[in-house]
């Protein structure tokens, strides 16, 4: 128990329920564990939360008002099938859970969720991350780090702007999928719209710090990332 303490001490959660009796209980114990914990009433709540922190993991119930879990989690998976989402319900509930099948839970926790359970099922979560998504690979030597949020070629540092970092991790969170230039605006600019043009030069100085040939254009849609490939 101790180890999997220290696992997720200095890691964030987003934790969505409605009931506030359950939600305030196991905020309390989630902040004995986590460096911080965000707390939402329901899943639109949650959903704003996400955008604004980008927690390490998620934990939500299933019924919630106005959003309820799987509609939360359906929004966060269109865009990011790397965090950890684990789904929390009751007996009741398990014929839903068909509806989750194909949105990449982590886990399904049956209430009322034992500390162990719960603290079990967060550290393999997280460990699914520090395995898989800590360093990505792009090109011969260039590579992503989700940790540190930084792009490394041969190991040094290549410095990347804000709007730069965003592409890039868009693309990877989609790699060897075509992201629409619909999607890049509603993630980089969700305020105010940005011109083709823009997006493209934005495209231009990422594929000069990285390849250009593991960035495609794929014409009149959008972009994909080909991660590992030979160059043509």
């Amino acid at each position: 128990m101790v180890n999997n303490f220290l696992l997720l001490k200095d890691k964030t959660i987003l934790f969505a329920e409605d009931d506030i009796i359950s939600r305030n209980k196991i905020v309390e114990i989630l902040s004995m564990i986590f460096s911080k914990v965000y707390q939402a009433e329901d899943g639109k709540e949650a959903y704003e939360i996400y955008e604004d922190e980008a927690p390490n993991i998620v934990l939500s119930d299933i019924k919630m008002p106005k959003k309820d879990g799987l509609s939360l989690i359906k929004q966060i998976r269109q865009n990011d099938y790397t965090t950890p989402i684990l789904l929390m319900t009751s007996f009741a509930e398990k014929e839903l859970l068909v509806d989750a099948a194909n949105l990449s839970i982590d886990a399904y926790l049956v209430k009322p969720v034992s500390l162990e359970n719960l603290t079990a099922a967060l550290c393999k979560a997280i460990r699914r991350t520090d395995k898989d998504i800590g360093l990505i690979p792009l090109y011969d030597e260039f590579y992503y780090n989700f940790s540190t949020k930084e792009l490394y070629n041969n190991g040094r540092i290549v410095p990347l702007g804000i709007k730069e970092q965003e592409l890039l991790v868009l693309l990877i969170n989609n790699r060897d999928k075509t992201v629409t230039k619909e999607e890049i605006e509603k993630k980089l600019w969700p305020i105010d719209p940005v011109s083709s043009s823009a997006i493209k030069k934005l495209i231009l100085r990422l594929r000069n710090k990285i390849h250009q040939n593991i960035i495609i254009s794929v014409r009149g849609i959008g972009y994909r990332l080909e991660t590992r490939k030979t160059p043509r």
